[in-house]
């Protein structure tokens, strides 16, 4: 049972809650179901670098049982730089499943509107434009979390996400809040649903939904429809500056 990469477009929602706590280490360990069976795990990291620049890591790698005939271990990394024409956002991909191979990097101007895709394994490169204000795959939902945690109303809405060599349209939809069972107990947490507007975002795979925890924003499971039926990744320890964090 292959993970499916749509949950690794997903689940950059679930990191830090605002500016505040940004300079806060910060892990999130998730684990991986298909109907019911544990499969696999992905860990996602905030942190800065030597430098003080903010940096959000995430890798995702199947459980050894799997590995042995469909082995994947991904790993998507997002640095923000500062640049005299505003910041460069730069997202690094390295992706491992079974024997698809991808290992490319992309520079985003999101205030100058324009990108950068590079290909190492064809040694290719890709420079467009963009709408201003796109964003990266992984600060989009950065973004999206904040306002979650700052506005009063409902955070959905339109936007475009810059991922490989193009430009992807989503709508975000929120749901109402209400109580769900997790592995912290009884939670509030509100239902976001992705709908791309682009053919090629989630070619392979299709977003459900992902349950966002209301009192302090963090995603509380995220599931998945892929090719081999539903698949679910539930969050399982949170730490905060090296401190365990409770959803409520």
């Amino acid at each position: 049972m292959p993970l499916p990469r749509t949950i690794l477009l997903l689940l950059p929602l679930l990191l830090t809650g605002g500016a505040a706590r940004a300079m806060e280490p910060e892990r999130l360990e998730y684990d991986i179901t298909w109907v019911g069976i544990s499969i696999g795990t992905m860990v996602v990291q905030n942190e800065l670098d030597a430098d003080g620049h903010p940096v959000r890591l995430l890798r995702m790698w199947n459980r050894p049982w799997i590995a042995r005939f469909y082995p994947v271990d991904t790993t998507i990394e997002c640095s923000i730089i500062p640049d005299p024409d505003g910041s460069c956002h730069v997202v690094h991909k390295h992706v491992r499943e079974n024997t698809f191979r991808q290992d490319d990097t992309l520079q985003l101007w999101p205030a100058q509107g324009r990108a950068i895709w590079s290909n190492q394994l064809t040694q290719t490169a890709t420079e467009f434009t963009t709408p201003t204000g796109a964003h990266d795959v992984v600060t989009f939902f950065f973004d999206l979390r904040n306002m979650l945690s700052n506005a009063p109303g409902p955070a959905g809405g339109d936007y475009e996400l810059v991922m490989d060599d193009g430009v992807h349209g989503l709508t975000i939809h929120m749901g109402e809040a209400q109580r769900i069972r997790t592995p912290f107990g009884r939670v509030e947490a509100v239902q976001v649903k992705a709908i791309s507007k682009s053919p090629t975002l989630f070619s392979r795979n299709r977003p459900k939904a992902v349950w966002v925890a209301t009192s302090q924003p963090v995603v509380l499971f995220a599931d998945v429809d892929s090719r081999f039926g539903a698949v679910r990744a539930t969050l399982t320890q949170w730490t905060r500056g090296n401190k365990p964090v409770q959803a409520e």
